[in-house]
């Protein structure tokens, strides 16, 4: 059910697909440098535990990363909650969360081969 919302999201709207492809590029080095940089630096001076800066780095990283999925995803969210019958809000805050976990991860696993 989400897989065919995102595949008519995009259909519909191709040009959220381009716009946050190309902001994704244009600033790279914020939504990656910063929790990587600032992040990682300023939780590394609180503790020296290497698997709360990694969890505080990746989960940074991964909100950064999904503010840029954003509007695609109150679409789908939308189309969700006519489906469902509930919510917006509880529609988007559960696919919004989703792609924090899943970019976070992804996150985590670069910067450990990294």
């Amino acid at each position: 059910m989400y897989f065919q919302n995102y595949s008519k999201v995009f259909r519909k709207n191709f040009m959220l697909v381009i716009m946050a492809l190309v902001l994704l590029i244009l600033t790279f080095f914020i939504w990656a440098g910063v929790p990587f940089f600032v992040i990682g630096n300023a939780v590394a001076d609180l503790t020296s535990n290497l698997v709360v800066i990694l969890l505080c780095t990746s989960l940074s990283g991964g909100f950064l990363f999904s503010l840029f999925f954003a509007p695609i995803n109150l679409k789908v969210a939308e189309n969700i909650a006519s489906l469902k019958q509930r919510g917006i809000l509880r529609s988007f805050v559960r696919i919004q969360t989703i792609w924090i976990l899943a970019s976070s991860l992804i996150f985590a696993v670069v910067m450990g081969v990294v």
